[in-house]
């Protein structure tokens, strides 16, 4: 799509900025019953497997991207990284935690949360954690939330808009002593346009561009906030919606 690629180096910086916060790793190293061995399913590039690097004494990132893994493999050679679907994922070793970032719910959560009888060690954790749909403060808030009504809804999918069951589905397991879901506050600063930029790197607005009569839609929306934000930067609210399960 000629609006993405235009746009890719500004897609790709913005995204490094929207980091996951230091609280979630914090919090499940408190949990984990020890700093041996951690896993993380559905890591695509590594970036998430990456901030577990400094918490454990080994740690694992699987994907079913191959692509993805190759590329992970290249960024972070301290690491190892294997193709897998998380369904199907063995490993001769136990674990003290495993995380799925963004990932969990595009699973068969039911048959990953069975896996977890066997890779997390007695007391290990699983933590699956995503970003909430972000708010934008300010008058940008009242714009985005009017191109998601009339314009992006359509194509989000619907993992991402339905009440989110995960916490039922782990008590559901009967594997887990313990669970809760955690909200973890996580407000970022970000310049109107690079908070433009977010926007149209996401799934749903790219797919709507691709959709969409007008080739200049990207251009004409970074234009369109520059105009409503003159601020030099804008709060954004990415609070991240996590799950805690203890075996």
């Amino acid at each position: 799509m000629k609006q993405f690629d235009k746009h890719a180096d500004a897609y790709h910086a913005v995204r490094g900025k929207v980091a996951y916060p230091d609280i979630v790793y914090e919090t499940l190293v408190r949990r984990a019953p020890g700093r041996e061995a951690a896993l993380d399913i559905g890591c695509g590039n590594g970036v998430s497997t990456y901030r577990l690097r400094p918490l454990f004494d080994y740690v694992e990132g699987s994907d079913l991207g191959a692509s993805l893994i190759d590329k992970a493999r290249q960024t972070y050679p301290g690491i190892t990284f294997g193709v897998s679907p998380a369904e199907d994922y063995t490993s001769t070793r136990q674990f003290d935690a495993v995380t799925s970032a963004t990932s969990f719910y595009w699973m068969d959560r039911d048959a990953v949360l069975r896996k977890m009888e066997t890779l997390l060690k007695p007391g290990g954790v699983f933590c699956a954690y995503k970003y909430d749909f972000p708010i934008a403060y300010g008058p940008l808030r009242d714009f985005f939330e009017r191109e998601l009504s009339l314009k992006w809804a359509a194509y989000r999918d619907a993992r991402l808009t339905r009440y989110d069951d995960t916490l039922e589905r782990i008590k559901a397991s009967k594997i887990f002593r313990e669970a809760e879901r955690v909200v973890l506050s996580n407000i970022i600063e970000l310049t109107p346009r690079e908070v433009a930029t977010f926007f149209l790197s996401t799934s749903y607005v790219t797919k709507y561009m691709d959709q969409a009569d007008d080739a200049e839609y990207a251009d004409e929306l970074l234009r369109k906030v520059a105009e409503i934000e003159t601020a030099p930067s804008v709060k954004v609210n990415f609070d991240i919606h996590s799950f805690f399960a203890k075996r």
